[in-house]
């Protein structure tokens, strides 16, 4: 038996039966709330602009809120900031993701001892 096994998850959210919110998404908000850019943050995840901007579309109208405020025009790079409700909800992603990774890995850990 392979002493290098690591359990692996993904965790998403859904409205309705379909994917609201997960990983990518959080990694999108998170590159745009450093950056103050789509195109930066696009950029940064080697993704298009238009994938990244349909991402965002797309979660906004499942979960019927604004993810992100854009100035068009204007001075500055720093054009696009994140929604009071992509404040509360990426933080909350990321800790119930990563207390979720550490609870299967927690888990793993006993079921592979026995094994091993």
């Amino acid at each position: 038996m392979n002493r290098n096994l690591k359990p692996r998850s993904k965790i998403w959210i859904e409205r309705n039966g379909q994917y609201a919110f997960g990983g990518g998404l959080a990694e999108i908000l998170a590159a745009i709330q450093k950056t103050g850019s789509i195109k930066e943050a696009a950029r940064r995840l080697n993704e298009s602009y238009r994938y990244v901007w349909g991402r965002i579309r797309k979660t906004e109208k499942i979960l019927g809120i604004k993810l992100v405020e854009t100035v068009v025009g204007g001075a500055g790079k720093q054009r696009t900031k994140l929604t009071q409700p992509s404040l509360i909800i990426l933080p909350f992603y990321q800790i119930f993701e990563k207390d979720i990774q550490k609870k299967v890995n927690q888990e793993c850990k006993k079921i592979l001892k026995k094994l091993i």
